[in-house]
């Protein structure tokens, strides 16, 4: 650093020397100058001398070494801790390298370096008692032709205290230096035109300064907060990683984009097994249709009316907190993931009882990103999505194969309705027979689907300084379906402001939501599915036919949703009619907070949050609508009909958290927590069904002629409070043994007078093996964690006034203006809050130099009091009331592993492999007698369907059908056991038995990552197997199809024809119906793709620094591509699945 400083000294007495020889006369004046600067030279030549037997003597300095198998990391730290030489350098440089064997003999710390080094592409540089790491220049001679620019200066935090070691870089390059003991440094670097300094150090945030031309760069750095990989963000604390001891799953932003899937609920099911997204089988991929996701099973168990109209859906759905408050599934769906920071999923007692109440079904964290300080950044991220129809599970009749199934199935012929209906029969088969002949055959597959194509903008402003920081966000997304007309509108704002003014910051998050869906005017799928091939949409004019031609009454009499006298309406005819069905909502959260930190082990925050959301709904069908076609006399003017939906939904909370936390003694580390919070929520909806609009063309509410018939307006209200108070405790011992402590006190006004509040608690304790000391020198294994939790949460998932007596009045019986009002349920002051007590073992590990990673968790999972309904004798005016009665449990795990089969840092290739699997079994240990004779009442009802049954022992998701043993070779008709184990002809609900599970054993996906350079590809598959399901297709589209509609072409295959045949169906001609029984229930193993993309990202390329670009990434992918399973059933009854391809391109200002 002294080398141009002797060289300028060296000129300047060159120059003094020349002068003299041509000025003798100025001899005496020129020595005095000349001696003045031979002193000069004399110090500076003495300060260099220092300075490089300084450095010497730092290169020269001894160490004494035997180390086997470690990393760079660690023998660094093995020469730190024998000399006073401090390291410098990026950890990403050194986590690709070798591990290395070091033995060294009183050897210098510069030949260690030198043989260590070799061939890594690294170097070392000494800057007196640093040393700094950096990678090799590969073209030195042109790094000296260039000019250079030296930059100096001093490193300090807020406190003004300098900061030693801190590390500069010339961003884009291994050019740097770092700072010494007083904080300043000194850089020399090439002269260009974009110099961009990049200053970082452990525990504060990294800064980039633009080098203006200032030969000086004084930075103030400020303390970072943890990162994503370094806390857990439950929405109440954030804990540390290394020592929490629940079970979570933190997804990055950067895995959501990896793993990105149709919304966001999607893409986390992509990600997490754990969290279970329930695959509806009629609703298929309708962007309209809100999913039911589980964690961990289900906890809860459904009451009577809920088992019977199967609408238990709720009770299990997961608490859901965006941004510290309560939110929706709906909202969480229709979120961009583009504005999501991270997402925890909190599993078991230890995570789940800082929500007490309501943390029984899990818990989601939501964080939306935060705004970064500096220039003013603009970010834009466009998207196109393409979905087509997913049809590779439907196997429909063509024409001529219809026409020969009516045939063989006798439908055109009669032995006894006489000789008259005979020949109209004939007259109708070669009426359909000439439409066969002239070749109509109709794909009404086709017809009601398109391939959608929609659109994603998400566009971002950001910036500011230290003292206030801003963030402007907006999201259009368009999602169309492959139903024709059928979308949904996602609108989406949010203005954050943050302000810091000494200890104090205070934030504030407006956020705006606006949807739109509209369902598609072609009704349901399965109406297309199920027609003839022989029949044509148009006329011979090319209009779409209002009904079907030929048309025979004999034929299609007993028929239902057929008009006697024109026939079979076609779904086409309803879609060009004025109809729709529609809703929409709005959406306005305002979340502001303050937080004061006196202290920096300190922390106070208090927040308050007002959420409300408008909902509407609309669905109209003209008088000509197929709907009404069996609407005749009197209710002719009954026909059209418009539904309207309004309601109003609004929150109110608030929260005071204090936090504490300090290290003692350098191996105590000490985190407490309080928080207290209230809640209110209200809501109210109406309900109006008019009917009888005789012109289409008028479809206003009030333009009814009358109330749906025998109805009147409905609705409801609601209002719940509640209150908490939670407490945390969280001690560390020295990075090795910890220990995590909750206790929260809930009061809720659902429950009765006297059993309103509550306590929940879980405790927690872990072990890092890692840091043990025995441990630290393992070649094999880089890190191993064990914990264990045991917790008690609850939930409220239920109706706000289930614990009180409730009236209403006759509403429909008045004596002159007055009314009279009636009770409609007994109250229960005693009805206290249902439990989930919540065990937990844990394991985490990292091996082969973290190559390997291993996440295990085991769960054991008990729910008790149980809300559930109690039977009354009939003189008290009531049969049930509600009553803490019933239990259920659920047990199971989860493993994660990863393995980085290539990790070339150097090269800039990896290839990386991770599979998920969930194991869960639910088993139901006590139920109420009044929920036992309802499920017995249920089980004796007969069909094609088993209907959901709840016994004890049993699984929630058991399937009930009555045993079968096949079909009977000699008749073709299926053959049943009886329970007492007679065989018979004769099917019985009284038989019913338990033949399989609607849930598989084992759950979960396989995913890789490959990167080369810029250039990323990211494949998920998922997988489900050892599970059952009912096969309603076999018996519904082939068994017992109505053979004058088209059905599946297994109608065909493996039908009883002859005596002798072993097959699996009955015969065509058997008019016997089938009723569920065990034929139909099959074993499921399914394999599909979740999704695959590909990336590529441009980075600090010179026509992008021209333009002011940093970032570009190009992405193409896809989603669901197919889907394999043992099951073969049509899927996507009501509404199909889909295939998405997805092509997106974001730039950041």
């Amino acid at each position: 650093m002294f080398e141009h400083l002797l060289s300028l000294i060296q000129i300047l007495f060159h120059k003094v020397m020349k002068k003299k020889r041509l000025c003798p006369h100025r001899c005496e004046h020129g020595w005095r100058k000349k001696w003045l600067i031979m002193k000069l030279y004399t110090l500076f030549m003495f300060v260099f001398s220092f300075t490089l037997v300084a450095n010497t003597h730092a290169q020269q300095e001894k160490v004494n070494l035997d180390l086997k198998n470690v990393s760079i990391k660690v023998l660094f730290g093995e020469i730190q801790k024998q000399t006073a030489l401090s390291f410098v350098f990026n950890t990403e440089q050194t986590q690709g390298l070798e591990r290395v064997s070091v033995k060294a003999k009183d050897e210098s710390v510069e030949s260690v370096l030198k043989r260590v080094l070799a061939n890594t592409g690294l170097t070392y540089r000494f800057e007196g008692d640093i040393i700094v790491i950096r990678e090799q220049l590969m073209n030195m001679n042109q790094q000296e032709e260039k000019k250079e620019i030296t930059i100096t200066g001093r490193v300090t935090d807020e406190k003004k205290e300098p900061i030693p070691g801190a590390t500069i870089l010339l961003k884009g390059t291994s050019l740097g230096t770092a700072t010494n003991v007083d904080g300043s440094y000194k850089l020399t670097i090439p002269e260009m035109k974009d110099c961009i300094l990049v200053f970082s150090f452990v525990g504060m945030q990294t800064q980039e300064v633009k080098y203006v031309g200032k030969d000086t760069v004084h930075v103030v750095m400020v303390a970072q907060l943890e990162t994503l990989d370094d806390v857990v963000v439950t929405g109440i604390f954030k804990k540390s990683k290394e020592s929490y001891t629940g079970a979570v799953r933190v997804v990055t932003d950067k895995e959501l984009k990896e793993f990105k899937g149709r919304n966001l609920i999607t893409t986390l099911a992509n990600i997490d097994p754990a969290f279970n997204m329930i695959a509806n089988n009629d609703l298929g991929s309708n962007p309209n249709s809100l999913p039911q996701v589980q964690i961990r099973g289900a906890a809860s168990l459904p009451n009577i009316g809920e088992l019977q109209d199967n609408s238990s859906a709720e009770l299990n759905t997961p608490l859901i907190i965006l941004d510290g408050f309560e939110t929706t599934l709906q909202r969480m769906m229709d979120l961009d993931e583009n504005e999501v920071s991270s997402i925890t999923i909190l599993k078991d007692g230890s995570a789940t009882a800082l929500y007490g109440s309501r943390g029984a079904n899990g818990v989601i964290v939501i964080t939306t990103r935060e705004p970064e300080p500096g220039k003013l950044k603009f970010y834009y991220k466009g998207e196109l999505n393409i979905e087509t129809p997913d049809l590779s599970d439907y196997h429909v009749l063509n024409s001529r194969d219809k026409l020969r199934l009516e045939e063989l199935s006798g439908y055109y012929h009669t032995t006894t309705l006489g000789p008259e209906y005979e020949i109209q029969f004939k007259e109708y088969y070669n009426a359909v027979l000439a439409q066969v002949e002239k070749g109509v055959d109709t794909d009404w597959l086709s017809i009601p689907l398109r391939t959608g194509v929609g659109h994603r903008h998400n566009m971002r402003i950001e910036g500011g300084d230290k003292s206030f920081r801003y963030s402007l966000s907006l999201q259009y997304n368009l999602t169309e379906g492959v139903m024709k007309d059928s979308k949904r509108e996602n609108f989406n704002g949010e203005i954050n402001l943050q302000y810091k003014h000494q200890e104090l910051i205070f934030n504030n998050r407006l956020s705006i939501g606006l949807n739109g869906a509209k369902n598609s005017p072609y009704g349901a799928f399965s109406d297309y599915v199920k027609l003839n091939p022989y029949w044509s949409p148009y006329d011979e004019d090319g209009k779409i036919r209002r009904y079907f031609e030929p048309y025979n009454w004999g034929y299609w009499a007993n028929s239902s949703g057929v008009d006697s006298e024109k026939g079979v309406p076609n779904p086409l005819y309803d879609a060009t009619l004025k109809t729709y069905d529609k809703s929409n909502y709005t959406n306005i959260t305002n979340n502001f907070s303050i937080e004061w930190t006196p202290i920096p082990e300190l922390t106070f925050r208090g927040r308050v949050g007002i959420s409300g959301q408008m909902n509407e709904s609309d669905v109209f069908r003209p008088s000509t609508h197929s709907s009404f076609v069996s609407y005749t006399g009197e209710d002719v003017a009954r026909k059209g009909s418009y539904q309207y939906g309004t309601g109003k939904d609004y929150r109110y909370e608030a929260s005071f958290t204090a936090n504490y936390r300090k290290l003692f003694g350098g191996k105590h580390l000490v985190y407490a927590g309080v928080n207290a919070e209230m809640s209110e929520s209200t809501g109210r909806s109406y309900t109006f069904k008019v009917e009888g609009f005789a012109d289409e063309s008028i479809d206003f509410l009030s333009m009814g002629l009358q109330y749906e018939k025998e109805a009147k307006p409905s609705g409801s209200e609601s209002k719940s409070r509640r209150v908490g108070l939670v407490g945390n405790v969280n001690y560390s011992y020295d990075n090795r043994y910890f220990m995590d402590f909750n206790i929260r006190t809930d009061g809720s006004s659902q429950f009765g007078s006297s059993k309103r509040f509550a306590p929940f608690y879980s405790v927690g304790l872990g072990w890092n093996v890692h840091n043990e000391e025995f441990f630290r020198n393992n070649i094999y294994i880089n890190r191993l964690k064990l914990r264990a939790s045991y917790g008690v949460s609850g939930s409220q998932q239920f109706s706000s006034y289930q614990a009180m007596e409730t009236y209403s009045y006759y509403v429909g019986d008045r004596y002159n203006i007055w009314m009279g009002a009636y009770q409609m349920a007994l109250g229960n002051k005693n009805l206290e809050w249902q439990t989930v007590d919540k065990y937990n073992v844990g394991f985490e590990g990292e091996f082969l130099n973290s190559r390997v990673s291993l996440d295990l968790d085991v769960y054991l999972e008990k729910t008790s009091s149980l809300l559930s309904s109690l039977e009354l004798p009939y003189s008290n005016g009531f049969d049930s009331y509600t009553e803490n009665i019933g239990s259920v449990e659920n047990s199971g795990f989860e493993l994660k592993a990863s393995v980085w089969l290539l990790r070339d840092t150097e090269k800039r290739l990896m290839w990386s492999v991770t599979g998920n699997i969930a194991h869960n079994k639910d088993k139901i240990t006590k139920l109420s007698e009044a929920v036992k004779a309802a499920n017995e009442k249920l089980a004796r009802t007969s069909g094609s369907n088993p209907n959901r049954i709840l016994r004890e022992g049993d699984s929630q998701n058991a399937i009930y059908a009555v045993p079968s043993l096949g079909i009977d070779p000699s008749s073709g008709e299926e053959i049943y056991l009886k329970k007492n184990g007679e065989v018979t002809k004769l099917w019985s609900a009284d038989d019913r038995v338990k033949c399989g599970v609607a849930q598989p054993k084992y759950r979960g996906n396989l995913s890789t990552m490959v990167r080369y350079k810029d250039l990323s590809l990211n494949m998920s598959f998922g997988f489900r197997w050892g599970g059952q399901q009912y096969n309603q297709t076999l018996i519904d589209r082939v068994e017992n199809a109505d053979k004058r509609y088209n059905v599946d072409d297994r109608v065909f295959k493996d039908r009883w024809q002859n005596p002798g045949d072993k097959t699996f169906f009955k015969g065509v001609n058997v008019t016997r119906p089938s009723y569920y029984s065990s034929r139909f229930v099959q074993d499921e193993t399914s394999f599909w793709c979740q999704n695959m993309n590909l990336t590529y990202e441009l980075r600090d390329w010179a026509w992008m620094r021209h333009l002011g670009i940093s970032v570009i990434n190009a992405t193409v992918g896809t989603g669901e591509l197919f889907y394999l399973s043992t099951i073969k059933q049509e899927r996507g009854l009501s509404y199909p699945f889909s295939r998405q391809y997805i092509m997106s391109l974001s730039v950041m200002f």
